[in-house]
């Protein structure tokens, strides 16, 4: 994927967006391996999402003058060396998180959508269900013409084979 920027969903609560984290602030925590061991949440309970946490650190802090200094040389992920059980790690992305992204509803208008990008100046929008899921990122890129020609011609095709049996 070629967007800049990830949400991030609370996994405890039926995958519910938490917020969104930027390519190089991810790339920046992780090549500075700012991780917590694999059983950082051994005494985690299932059953309150982030916020049971409370201010109780998953992995080390990275100060955002630290994550800055790097401006505007951010590391890509091919700057990154992971090892085998750095897989096993946890990155608490809580303290980086944008926790109010713009989002809009899976049933928007193309229109509405554009208005927001036009609007805001976004460069992104994360699309959710009625639950607040994450079901989608949307860029500026998928509202140019061509684009939502390409999408529109693959949504067509995809309901022609399921009504038609093609599938």
């Amino acid at each position: 994927c070629s967007h800049g920027t990830f949400p991030i969903v609370d996994t405890a609560s039926s995958g519910t967006l938490y917020g969104t984290a930027a390519r190089s602030m991810l790339c920046t925590l992780l090549q500075r391996r700012a991780f917590g061991p694999p059983d950082a949440l051994s005494d985690y309970d299932e059953g309150g999402g982030c916020d049971s946490l409370g201010p109780r650190r998953l992995s080390p802090l990275v100060q955002w003058d630290t994550i800055e200094r790097v401006y505007p040389r951010y590391p890509t992920i091919d700057d990154v060396d992971m090892r085998a059980g750095d897989r096993n790690c946890w990155l608490d992305l809580r303290p980086y998180a944008n926790t109010a992204p713009y989002t809009v509803n899976e049933t928007a208008s193309i229109q509405r959508t554009y208005r927001l990008f036009r609007t805001l100046g976004l460069r992104f929008l994360c699309v959710v269900n009625h639950h607040n899921q994450v079901v989608g990122i949307i860029t500026r890129k998928d509202l140019l013409p061509e684009s939502l020609s390409d999408s529109l011609m693959r949504g067509r095709n995809a309901h022609m084979n399921t009504t038609y049996g093609f599938d």
